[in-house]
């Protein structure tokens, strides 16, 4: 595949939205990245998200991005239903794409995506960022190292109130709304990356007035008798932390756990917590609780980053297209695909309620 060894490394950006503002600020914290190109749906808006940044094209169409030879990699962050278009465009034009969650409507979409990448050489990847942090990877040490044992349950909530309202396209089938691929996919990529694949999985969710879920709850068991339950939703502001329950301890990923800064592990804790995370709501108040106790073993780390921390995910992109890398070894399309294939059994199921 072609590789972009050349400093800085060069990104295109389509979409003009939150998100692609907020990637291109984290960018400024990478001496070695730039902006060099921004496509959206209005000139308006690409020109909004250009502004007081040097030498930064502006493409009105897609396909004129893609011919731009100055742009390393494509950032697709355009509503969900144009994802997996774009980012097969992107591939046959031999651009490296990184697409924003999810990668695809479908698992199907995604598979798609890991075939046009293998067959034209290029590299491609989900944008979950949080995979990424500092935080997730001291977690993964701590759980490497046998921290707090042997890990029994597992216990997250991401929820984040969105009014059921027209014109939100958190609920519109359209644009691919919905909590579980919008807000789910963090919580099951997360645990996917520390446990692996689930060997049963298991769910309920709820329908809001579009036909798309409002709330969504997963049960996992992952190999070794690890239990996990994992819930997502529109419906509330939830407490939004990540909960590993062992035989000798606890670590949590303090909230939010997408934006993961702060890792607290409880050491020496007796054996009966795991019982107390058998839902996302318990086992975060039970972390309220314990960070207000003297309780000993409790050990508090920080992991500050500047900006949104877009910026490592970014940085781990622009490393493995300059290698001549086909997919990231953090987050390779066959998490992305098998994320996708768990949300889709779970939504096949009739809604409750």
């Amino acid at each position: 595949m072609k590789t972009a060894s050349r400093l800085p490394f060069r990104w295109g950006v389509v979409g003009a939205g939150t998100i692609a503002r907020q990637f291109v600020d984290d960018l400024g914290h990478l001496p070695d990245a730039r902006v060099v190109a921004v496509h959206s749906r209005t000139r308006n808006s690409a020109q909004a998200l250009a502004a007081d940044r040097s030498a930064v094209s502006i493409h009105d169409e897609f396909e004129a991005m893609l011919d731009d030879e100055s742009v390393d990699a494509v950032y697709i962050a355009t509503p969900n239903s144009f994802h997996a278009p774009q980012a097969l465009k992107a591939l046959a034009a031999g651009k490296p794409v990184l697409v924003e969650k999810p990668l695809a409507m479908t698992s199907a979409q995604a598979r798609e995506i890991f075939t046009a990448s293998g067959r034209a050489g290029v590299f491609a990847m989900e944008a979950l960022w949080s995979r990424f942090l500092p935080a997730v990877g001291q977690v993964r040490k701590l759980l490497a190292e046998g921290a707090i044992g042997k890990v029994q349950r597992v216990a997250a909530e991401l929820a984040f109130h969105k009014p059921e309202v027209s014109g939100n396209r958190f609920y519109d089938p359209a644009l691919g709304g919905g909590a579980a691929r919008d807000l789910g996919v963090y919580p099951l990529s997360l645990a996917f990356l520390l446990f692996g694949r689930p060997t049963t999985v298991a769910g309920k969710w709820r329908a809001a007035g579009t036909g798309v879920d409002r709330r969504t709850a997963f049960d996992f068991e992952f190999d070794g008798g690890v239990k996990a339950t994992l819930a997502c939703g529109f419906d509330r502001d939830g407490d939004n932390a990540f909960m590993i329950f062992g035989s000798k301890g606890a670590i949590r990923i303090a909230p939010p756990f997408l934006k993961a800064q702060r890792v607290i592990t409880y050491r020496g804790i007796a054996g009966d917590l795991p019982l107390v995370g058998a839902c996302a709501r318990a086992s975060g108040t039970m972390a309220k609780v314990l960070a207000r106790l003297p309780v000993p073993g409790r050990r508090v780390e920080l992991f500050p980053f500047p900006g949104n921390g877009l910026q490592f995910q970014a940085a781990a992109v622009a490393e493995a297209v300059s290698g001549g890398m086909m997919q990231s070894e953090v987050m390779p399309l066959q998490d992305s695909i098998a994320v996708l294939e768990t949300i889709e059994s779970v939504l096949r199921q009739p809604p409750e309620g």
